[in-house]
């Protein structure tokens, strides 16, 4: 049995489909706020469950655990949440001290918010998170590979970098707010030059890593689930402007930040969990149709 937290959440929601597709629904816990359809469930009640609860209900047969449950900011301003990020603490505090006899691995979903500034981003680089949501990830991590360490149990962390795919236009992120914008017939928005690099990973592919990951005979180190194409702001918009058909000015806004270039290495999640990415203009029009079916009349600005 894979018990998955965070089964509800954008990556949550595809990561349980490929699971069942993978090892059927019967094999399958979810740990969730709320009920969920086409697999067991158990409800953690705000993570206030007793250490025997899943021997209890029956699932004594637990031998991996997906832990992607946690506050994610939904914008940078939320980053910095205490009570929030304080919680992402506590679950992953009341997972680890429950008792689940057949376990065998812990695979950890974590964030490349844990890393400092750094030309490229890969997991040699400095560790210096700049928000709460940062510090709390890494306490996590620590907290598992202790856990692990001391239990002679496998754990995997797998630092997730900018996701996108249908299903993230609850985030104010840049590629679902285009988007938006472009369906309803607005200029797209950029702050600043728009000369900011990035690199982006489609959802599919995070899916994918998270899957193989779960075959990792030993712990391989932190592994960056992250895209290696390297695009600016500014052509990413081109892209989605091209896909759109519109020809509409682009709208620049005064920079908000110092400009930031986020760009990431992820030789090891190739080479370890052979991953191959969805080329980007493949992803974008899938969100674009998605966004098109999706929200038809109204707008998600």
């Amino acid at each position: 049995m894979i018990l998955l937290t965070g089964g509800t959440g954008f990556i949550g929601k595809y990561l349980r489909k490929a699971l069942m597709q993978e090892y059927g629904p019967d094999r399958i816990l979810v740990l969730s706020s709320g009920v969920v359809e086409g697999c067991p469930f158990l409800l953690h009640h705000g993570y206030s469950f007793d250490e025997d609860y899943f021997v209890r209900s029956g699932y004594a047969d637990i031998h991996t655990i997906i832990h992607a449950g946690a506050y994610i900011p939904k914008s940078g301003a939320q980053a910095n949440r205490r009570k929030e990020c304080n919680g992402n603490i506590y679950s992953t505090d009341q997972l680890l001290s429950a008792n689940f006899p057949s376990l065998k691995k812990i695979i950890y979903l974590s964030t490349v918010d844990v890393y400092g500034n750094a030309d490229v981003i890969s997991e040699q680089s400095l560790i210096q998170p700049v928000s709460l949501y940062g510090y709390s990830k890494l306490y996590c991590e620590k907290m598992v590979e202790l856990l692990a360490g001391a239990d002679s149990k496998v754990c995997q962390i797998l630092r997730v970098g900018h996701v996108y795919g249908p299903g993230e236009e609850a985030y104010q992120k840049i590629i679902p707010a285009t988007i938006a914008r472009l369906q309803n017939n607005l200029s797209p928005q950029i702050w600043g030059t728009g000369k900011e690099m990035r690199s982006f990973i489609f959802i599919d592919d995070v899916i994918q890593s998270i899957i193989r990951s779960i075959e990792l005979a030993s712990f391989a180190g932190p592994i960056n689930i992250v895209g290696s194409r390297i695009i600016s702001i500014s052509t990413l918009i081109n892209e989605l402007l091209g896909i759109s058909g519109l020809a509409i000015p682009i709208e620049y806004l005064p920079e908000r930040s110092a400009r930031r270039d986020l760009v990431f290495d992820n030789t090891r999640m190739r080479d370890l969990l052979k991953v191959i990415e969805t080329p980007l203009s493949v992803g974008l029009k899938k969100e674009w149709d998605y966004m098109k079916t999706s929200y038809p009349h109204a707008d998600i600005l």
